[in-house]
């Protein structure tokens, strides 16, 4: 038995009813929620009023710590976006993969939505009691993110065909950023960064000066930990041609394709590829994504921001470009 339940504090109520009323005047929200004690009913009258707030566009942690102040010193609200939920109050956060993970690990309930309005579930109690003496203290989260067991990962990702010795990502489209990366890194590479006087120094490309050299690299980098990478296989027959990818993962569901632009030439040739090689591609069936990665030297005039927004498809297969200067 608890405190609470024989001792008699003076009890103030909160109606969350009135937290949605006056929240929606004073914010741009899509969604309200309750977690934490009181969503389970294993609160004390010393419990604080823990929730999510989902915002439709950019609220100052000032406003909202005085939105608290003026309206319920019980209440803890969280900013949640992006999969990130953080305390107005003291900055700790949880990070997972986005909003929807967020609610269900912590098995959240929606008080309010802008699409549907009002909860109507009958397990949701609106009045909340807590004592007038409390001085309440602020939930902490655990300021990390947090992630899924190593095995329980590598099993979710063996189900769907993506490397696990090692893991490079979580989904298709971590993987390509982990390529994005690994493609710039090794365009950078010189001499001085090969010591030594190994015979194999001098035979790693450090100034490329032609697509190939670019593939060859990435090649050499990719390899030894990707070990199912394959280079140069036929991946589809169209209208009579056979078309090679420079590189392929995961049996085919995931295209890499590298090109080189010196000038501006190069760039006008190469914009007229990437969409024909992009509806290319949607004809096998396997193709899930397709990255384009084109290094571009200053001659070729290349406006990244515009064209990685102009040539990245959402649709299947899912087409993301990325533009790589290179010296």
């Amino acid at each position: 038995m608890s405190a609470d339940e024989y001792v008699q504090w003076q009890k103030i109520s909160y109606d969350l009813h009135g937290l949605v009323a006056q929240a929606t005047e004073q914010f741009q929200l899509k969604a309200i929620y309750l977690f934490g004690s009181r969503r389970f009913k294993t609160l004390s009258l010393r419990s604080d009023i823990d929730v999510f707030f989902v915002p439709e566009s950019y609220i100052k942690p000032s406003d909202l710590r005085r939105f608290r102040d003026e309206t319920c010193l019980a209440l803890d609200i969280f900013l949640l976006e992006h999969g990130r939920a953080t305390s107005a109050v003291n900055e700790s956060y949880i990070q997972l993969d986005d909003d929807d993970t967020v609610i269900k690990v912590t098995r959240a309930v929606k008080l309010w939505s802008k699409e549907d309005g009002n909860s109507t579930d009958p397990d949701i109690s609106s009045i909340q009691e807590y004592a007038d003496h409390v001085n309440f203290r602020d939930t902490i989260l655990p300021n990390f993110p947090l992630v899924r067991s190593l095995e329980s990962l590598k099993t979710r990702l063996d189900q769907q065909g993506l490397p696990t010795a090692p893991v490079i990502g979580e989904d298709e489209e971590e993987i390509a950023r982990r390529l994005i990366e690994t493609a710039r890194v090794t365009a950078t590479f010189r001499l001085a960064d090969f010591p030594g006087k190994g015979s194999a120094r001098g035979s790693f490309v450090v100034a490329p000066q032609s697509e190939y050299d670019f593939q060859d690299l990435f090649w050499i980098a990719t390899k030894p930990w990707i070990g199912q990478a394959a280079r140069e296989r036929v991946e589809i027959v169209f209208d009579g041609q056979k078309k090679k990818s420079d590189f392929s993962l995961m049996h085919s569901r995931f295209i890499v394709e590298m090109k080189f632009a010196k000038d501006k030439d190069d760039a006008r040739e190469i914009a007229k590829t990437l969409a024909g090689l992009a509806d290319f591609y949607r004809q096998h069936p396997n193709v899930r994504i397709l990255l384009f990665i084109v290094y571009a030297r200053k001659y070729a005039k290349i406006d990244k921001t515009a064209w990685e927004a102009s040539f990245s498809r959402a649709s299947e297969p899912r087409v993301i470009v990325s533009v790589i200067e290179v010296a």
